[in-house]
């Protein structure tokens, strides 16, 4: 991502775009899976008992859906760090 202070929303690629291999984000410890879509996906749910998660939150991250929406979509980007694992499997959009 690039340096910028500018709105977290907008894509932020570094100019040329320089995509990571996956292979150096398992390096860095950034784990990936696919899955159908379905939060009962047979996959999703050996993952989650494999790597021990048991918390889920399922957010819906629009301006109509999520209270305090600019507040909170701030707060994302805000480096921070949990004591766990921290998981996110997105359904839709961006």
């Amino acid at each position: 991502m690039d340096e910028s202070d500018a709105d977290q929303r907008e894509e932020h690629r570094r100019t040329p775009n320089a995509p990571v291999p996956l292979k150096q984000l398992a390096e860095l410890g950034v784990l990936h899976w696919h899955f159908s879509g379905d939060e009962e996906d047979a996959g999703l749910l050996a993952v989650r008992d494999e790597r021990g998660y048991s918390y889920k939150d399922v957010v819906n991250i629009h301006p109509d859906t999520l209270p305090n929406y600019e507040a909170k979509i701030k707060s994302f980007f805000e480096e921070h760090i949990h004591t766990d694992e921290e998981i996110r499997y997105v359904m839709d959009g961006s």
